[in-house]
């Protein structure tokens, strides 16, 4: 799929910050027009296993559902998890002349040596600390709480994760659910901005064992 054309011109960064900043540092350009197969270029993707074609993560589909773009141009050095490592991850917004995400790039360190390296000096030293990751607080503002995010090969892992962590919520079986804790499922999936994804509604009617026109009427009286 080529990249909308606001985006395209990202695409020579991508390549710019993977030469400078070497082997252990993936990088990720998404074009969010297209958030279920949203990475239109990735160097160093077998640090996460992605490829081009890959979808959105869950926290791009919550930067966007909450339009956390709105008052600020980046996240940085927060936490990301993906299936082979961990990485310090920082995420700059692209927007339209209107003002409205189309894109991120994304760069994303492997932290695991440096982590495995802190630990033994500490076990030598007999110190226990835990590195922090997190948002620099705005002027004026409270801290915020720490971003994590998760990375994804394919979007049918995505479609698990964040279905599996809304019904993990609820704390009951989905074959013993009743309508109103089914409702908060469907509330707790729409406020992560899962419904961004095409195919979104049939999936957790599925899972949920309700139709999809049923799906769409919750999803009605949520918005209202």
């Amino acid at each position: 799929m080529k990249p909308n054309r606001a985006i395209e011109k990202y695409v020579p960064l991508v390549d710019f910050i993977a030469i400078m900043l070497g082997d252990n540092c993936e990088v990720v350009l998404h074009d969010l027009t297209h958030p279920e197969a949203s990475i239109v270029a990735i160097r160093n993707g077998q640090l996460s296993g992605r490829r081009v074609g890959g979808p959105s993560t869950d926290l791009v589909l919550k930067v966007m559902q909450d339009k956390i773009y709105k008052d600020r141009d980046y996240i940085v050095n927060y936490k990301a998890s993906g299936k082979f490592t961990t990485f310090r991850s920082s995420s700059y917004f692209i927007r339209d002349d209107q003002d409205e995400i189309i894109g991120m790039l994304c760069v994303n360190i492997n932290i695991e040596p440096y982590v495995k390296t802190k630990e033994l000096l500490n076990n030598m030293a007999f110190i226990s600390q835990d590195l922090a990751y997190g948002m620099e607080p705005m002027q004026g503002q409270a801290p915020e709480p720490p971003v994590k995010e998760q990375l994804h090969e394919n979007v049918d892992e995505l479609f698990a994760t964040l279905i599996t962590e809304a019904v993990d919520t609820i704390g009951i079986i989905t074959d013993r659910m009743k309508s109103d804790e089914k409702l908060d499922v469907i509330q707790h999936l729409l406020d992560k901005g899962f419904f961004q994804l095409k195919g979104a509604v049939k999936e957790v009617a599925k899972v949920l064992e309700i139709s999809e026109p049923t799906v769409y009427r919750y999803l009605n009286k949520l918005k209202e």
